[in-house]
């Protein structure tokens, strides 16, 4: 939520409580609940252009018929009252029912009792939504993009796959919402919307953020991840990737060097393509990046980003002696790491090692957490802990590109973490998705461990499979999503040869009593297309 709120106006505090309140318990469906009436002040433009000839109940139902094509009215969108219309139209009520009764003869509005008048979920046949872009003159059509809009378009082209085309299972891939502290994050945004001084906090809301929040982050992870920082190094942002690019932006001109994982995550490879940076692509194996390909480049780097906790996504833990390795090579090199603590909250049968922030002497790794995997649809706050010498100029960059955070979620946040309730619920959670990453493990075995091989993951939210022999990617897919298997392809992690039928499969959402049913019926779905 990212709601502007006028702090100072207790009632729209409280209304703002009650609808984030309400869309938590809700429990982030996608289903949006329209109101039955809306405001007289309307949310959408009405333009009554004066046609010579033509009855103003005409003209109203065409302005409406206009904004229900050109999408400002959705379908299955609540209309405005009758009353609303004619009050903000400053036209007789008369004029409005008849327009709206011509709206409903033409099937572009439906009545339902007892609820009142909605967009038809269907336009009438033959109709469609306006095409904006077939009045767009010459001359706009022919202006001339950046070179990072013409980088932009030039890799949408070029992708393996639409990146936004994916299940949301796999998307977010965290924890079911029944274990998301949803009560006392409830409890806390009721308790701080109420507050009368919340207005003042407004003052002491810096570029990095709400400074007690800075101080339990830096605590956070200092107790979590061995994180050694101050509280004015640590940035909060509204999302994950608006982090990761201000500091792209900081430290990329196009043209210049950086190195990668291969496999790796893919927004981060692609949001590097656009800023035009000369992209080098470094293996993983079981111990992750392999830093001697790196070392071997003999290339001047102007950073390295790297997922050493849990590597993105075969879910290797880069070495303690490949950390140093890589400390000292960016140390004696003067490159900048920029570690992403990925997915790291969740462990199993693995002991955890410190996050390489922890042991860097040389000032040269920017630190990157998120609450994604752990708060999600709650809050995806973005953290960046700067080392002291970005500081200043990070914070300027900072203020020029999103000097304003949402002031109640950031309070909240912070009482959560400086109540426990933070670590409580990832404690909580990993004893679930344990039971659960068994569960399907096992059903895997029993039923599939013939033809795939299971990697062997410490830790994460999901799971890496490899299909043996020569398996069709496609029809594996397609039996997957017959049986409502939460799986993808991996091809989009990788820039060189992919991995043949290798795909990740999250378990944050399985139901575990109904798992080994689900996975024999995928199994045998495909034996019968004989796939592999």
């Amino acid at each position: 939520m990212h709601t502007i709120l006028s702090c100072g106006n207790l009632a729209a505090r409280q209304d703002y409580s009650k609808l984030s309140v309400a869309h938590c318990q809700q429990q982030a469906s996608i289903t949006t609940v329209f109101p039955q009436s809306v405001s007289s002040t309307l949310n959408f433009v009405i333009n009554l252009e004066y046609k010579p000839n033509i009855p103003l109940y005409k003209r109203l139902s065409d302005a409406l018929k206009n904004a229900i094509r050109e999408g400002r009215l959705e379908p299955g969108e609540a209309m405005p009252s009758t009353r609303d219309l004619s009050e903000t139209l400053k036209i007789s009520r008369a004029t409005v029912l008849r327009a709206i009764d011509d709206l409903v003869d033409q099937g572009y509005i439906n009545a339902k009792a007892g609820s009142g008048l909605f967009v038809s979920d269907e336009l009438p046949v033959g109709d469609q939504l306006h095409d904006n872009s077939q009045t767009v003159s010459s001359a706009a059509r022919s202006v001339k993009f950046s070179k990072y809009a013409q980088r932009v378009q030039r890799q949408q082209k070029e992708l393996k796959t639409n990146w936004l085309e994916r299940l949301p299972e796999i998307d977010h891939g965290g924890p079911p919402l029944d274990l998301t502290p949803i009560k006392e994050w409830e409890r806390l945004t009721k308790l701080h919307c109420r507050a009368t001084d919340i207005s003042e906090l407004t003052d002491t809301i810096q570029p990095f953020g709400y400074p007690p929040l800075q101080e339990a982050v830096a605590a956070y992870l200092h107790r979590s991840r061995a994180v050694k920082c101050t509280a004015n190094q640590v940035a909060v942002f509204s999302s994950k990737q608006l982090r990761f690019e201000l500091v792209v932006r900081l430290l990329i001109d196009a043209g210049d060097h950086v190195a990668i994982e291969e496999p790796g995550y893919p927004e981060a490879r692609y949001m590097l393509k656009a800023h035009g940076a000369e992209i080098h692509c470094i293996p993983v194996d079981n111990e992750g990046m392999m830093v001697d390909k790196l070392i071997e480049l003999n290339q001047q780097i102007k950073f390295v980003y790297v997922t050493p906790s849990r590597q993105d996504p075969t879910g290797a833990v880069l070495s303690i002696e490949r950390r140093r390795q890589l400390l000292e090579w960016a140390q004696r090199t003067g490159t900048y790491l920029i570690e992403d603590d990925y997915d790291c909250e969740y462990r199993y049968a693995r002991k955890a090692l410190p996050s390489m922030q922890a042991i860097d002497g040389g000032d040269c790794v920017i630190y990157l957490a998120s609450f994604w995997k752990v708060l999600f649809p709650l809050v995806n706050f973005g953290i960046v802990v700067f080392p002291k010498r970005l500081l200043s100029v990070a914070e300027k960059a900072k203020m020029e590109t999103e000097r304003y955070l949402p002031v109640v979620e950031q309070v909240v946040l912070t009482d959560l973490i400086n109540e426990g309730h933070l670590e409580r619920c990832i404690r909580r959670t990993q004893s679930k998705l344990a039971v659960k990453r068994q569960a399907l493990n096992q059903a895997l075995f029993k039923h599939l461990k013939e033809r795939l091989t299971i990697l062997e993951e410490g830790g994460g939210t999901h799971q890496i499979v490899r299909f043996k022999g020569r398996a069709d990617a496609e029809q594996i897919l397609a039996c997957s999503k017959k049986c409502g298997l939460p799986i993808i392809s991996t091809a989009a992690y990788y820039v060189s040869q992919s991995q043949k039928n290798e795909f990740m499969l999250t378990f944050a959402d399985i139901d575990d009593q109904t798992i080994e049913a689900t996975v024999e019926r995928w199994a045998a779905m495909i034996e019968e297309t004989s796939l592999a």
